[in-house]
């Protein structure tokens, strides 16, 4: 048996040394009509339109009631910062006319400056409400010199000792707190003398507690020869108070 020289060119095939081709049976599907896909359209339903809280009429009431004045500031303050001298004259000049018109009722400066609510409702003295207001105010802020200079002039020995008091009643001492000096009465006298009654409310701040309690004075007074003196004070009663 010969076999092929290298040179050679492979023996070429034939028809009929090709092997048979065997179909495969596949199975046919037959498409089958789908159905048409169609979209429900559901119809637009109307949704009420809510109010805004600014568009009822209660809101507009109100907006008509503040829009005159939030205009008028508003132009206000833009014709401040356009004309700022003529805004502080204008400004200077009102602060002024305040505090002369209550000087002129009140006899006191506004604002709570200076204020005093001592009131001597005694028109016919001299001078008597002065020395009252100065004893009762030495006593709270606790000022023995200055009550021994006015308790000079009362006689018989019967001036109260003013380091006792200061130790019971002033502010400094005892930790009291004093109220509104109240003058609940005065009353001039045959004998020129004036009799006149102080209520003091104080408070005493204690550990969990406060005490409220009420003390009322008597002075006895008199303005004579261009000078005025202290004759008498005695301590009426304290007691407590609920107020």
């Amino acid at each position: 048996m010969s076999s092929p020289s290298p040179t050679q060119p492979p023996p070429t095939q034939t028809p009929e040394n090709k092997p048979a081709i065997i179909p495969e049976n596949k199975p046919t599907i037959i498409p089958k009509d789908k159905p048409a896909l169609t979209v429900e359209r559901k119809p637009p339903r109307t949704t009420p339109v809510k109010k805004r809280i600014g568009e009822t009429p209660t809101a507009r009431i109100i907006k008509g009631i503040l829009r005159p004045p939030i205009k008028a500031l508003y132009y206000l303050s833009t014709w401040t910062k356009k004309h700022k001298l003529s805004s502080i004259a204008i400004i200077l000049l009102l602060v002024a006319s305040i505090t002369a018109t209550t000087y002129a009722v009140t006899n006191q400066l506004p604002f709570g400056i200076n204020h005093d609510p001592f009131v001597f409702p005694y028109n016919g003295g001299k001078g008597e409400g002065n020395l009252v207001k100065s004893w009762l105010y030495a006593l709270r802020d606790g000022d023995s010199t200055h009550l021994i200079l006015l308790d000079q002039n009362i006689a018989g020995g019967q001036a109260p000792d003013p380091a006792q008091l200061i130790a019971q009643f002033s502010q400094t001492k005892a930790h009291l707190n004093w109220g509104d000096v109240n003058i609940i009465g005065v009353q001039q006298q045959p004998d020129s003398t004036v009799d006149s009654f102080a209520e003091v409310p104080i408070t005493a701040n204690g550990p969990g507690s406060t005490v409220k309690a009420v003390i009322l004075w008597h002075f006895v007074t008199v303005s004579a020869n261009g000078q005025n003196a202290l004759l008498g004070v005695d301590l009426i009663s304290m007691r407590p108070s609920q107020a």
